[in-house]
């Protein structure tokens, strides 16, 4: 009578490899950047430029707000992550301790707000903060650049707003990143956001080869848009 044979189980090593592979897969697929779907496409000095006029809505720049800050925090060590969960506990339950120890009057008081202050900077109130501090930063931009005209081509990326214009090269671009609502192209300091809804399809194809093409500081497009 035959035996019965029995597969290899993978070994420990495979299975670390398939789980590396697929964390790749998932960074690729949704903190994407300036790749094409058929791999980086260079733009040609004589390409169309994109150009387009809109500004964000509260909505899209609080999305974009989100999706940016949860990238970083997918991107931190696992140090960092302890001491964003733990430094704010800690603190804040000395408070809570300290508060209850001193008994009623105006220590108590202050113990509890600090209490409350600390536990505001734990990771899940990050939405609660966007919800009350991106709304009036948006409107103070809004009011100053109610529309934005855009320019980008092969030297750089121009901005008009009102009697106002900024250029700004693609050598000063440290990296550029596609969330849910647009790209976010990130420079040393501030950012420039794009809806998607302010692009055609066309427009998206030349945005992106020109990102391709370009060069992140001392980068190549790929190289900083991945990192």
């Amino acid at each position: 009578m035959p035996g019965f044979i029995h597969p290899r189980p993978p070994s420990r090593k495979e299975v670390a490899m398939q789980i590396m592979r697929q964390e790749r897969k998932t960074i690729a697929t949704n903190e994407l950047t300036v790749d094409p779907p058929g791999g980086p496409v260079a733009a040609p000095p004589d390409a169309m430029p994109v150009r387009f006029s809109g500004a964000c809505t509260l909505r899209e720049y609080c999305s974009l707000l989100r999706d940016h800050l949860a990238f970083l925090a997918r991107h931190d060590s696992p140090a960092a992550r302890r001491a964003k969960l733990l430094w704010p506990l800690a603190l804040g339950m000395l408070a809570l301790v300290l508060a209850w120890a001193v008994g009623p009057g105006g220590w108590r008081t202050g113990l509890l707000a600090g209490a409350a202050c600390a536990l505001a900077w734990l990771p899940f109130m990050t939405n609660v903060w966007i919800a009350l501090i991106a709304p009036p930063v948006f409107y103070a931009k809004r009011w100053r650049a109610p529309v934005c005209e855009f320019h980008i081509d092969a030297s750089g990326i121009e901005r008009r707003a009102g009697h106002k214009r900024s250029l700004r090269r693609w050598d000063e671009v440290r990296a550029v990143r596609r969330y849910r609502s647009g790209y976010l192209l990130m420079f040393a300091r501030g950012a420039i956001p794009i809806p998607f809804r302010c692009l055609s399809r066309e427009d998206e194809v030349r945005l992106r080869a020109f990102c391709a093409a370009g060069r992140f500081g001392d980068q190549p497009a790929e190289a900083a848009a991945s990192s």
